[in-house]
């Protein structure tokens, strides 16, 4: 069985369910980061913030409450989980239509992270990326986002998993197998 590294570093904090937080809520995460002195390129911290933008404010937008944010480092990639109440369903990578006002979040965690994913919870579901100290976006090309859906994940150099017991988004993904 696949495990994921323990963190060497971890915080985590509450986002109250008003949208005008998440703006304050990603440069937390940025200010988390850089306090530990993770070596991450300029590049991979902008887009840490980018995409925890978008994940805080899916949680917000998407359940009408508050989330839990966790930022982690493991010494290669940056972990961040946004953990709401609502269960039921897993959100899922889909493209947004030209004139789609949303649904262009997941697209950019999906074409950025160099993994992604969501699982169940005891009390609802998180959804989680990491990124590496280089540019995710050089790391591999996007897959999902450019339209493969090819199951082993298309010409991709590096195959993007999930942990043991999550929701793999997308046609691109491979899970990890547990044996």
């Amino acid at each position: 069985m696949t495990f994921r590294t323990p963190a060497l570093k971890s915080s985590s904090f509450r986002v109250p369910s008003d949208l005008g937080a998440v703006s304050s809520a990603r440069r937390r995460v940025v200010a988390i980061v850089r306090d530990w002195d993770v070596p991450l390129v300029e590049n991979a911290l902008e887009t840490l913030e980018l995409l925890a933008g978008e994940l805080i404010a899916n949680a917000l937008v998407h359940t009408g409450k508050g989330c839990r944010v966790s930022v982690s480092w493991d010494g290669l990639r940056v972990r961040l989980e946004a953990e709401d109440t609502k269960g039921g369903y897993l959100p899922e990578w889909a493209p947004a239509g030209p004139d789609g006002e949303s649904g262009r979040g997941l697209q950019l965690v999906d074409a950025l992270a160099e993994a992604w994913g969501c699982r169940s919870t005891t009390i609802g579901k998180a959804v989680w990326f990491e990124i590496g100290g280089g540019s995710p976006s050089a790391s591999h090309p996007p897959s999902a986002a450019s339209g493969s859906s090819d199951a082993s994940g298309g010409g991709d150099a590096q195959q993007r998993v999930a942990e043991p017991g999550s929701h793999v988004p997308g046609d691109s993904r491979t899970p990890v197998a547990t044996t």
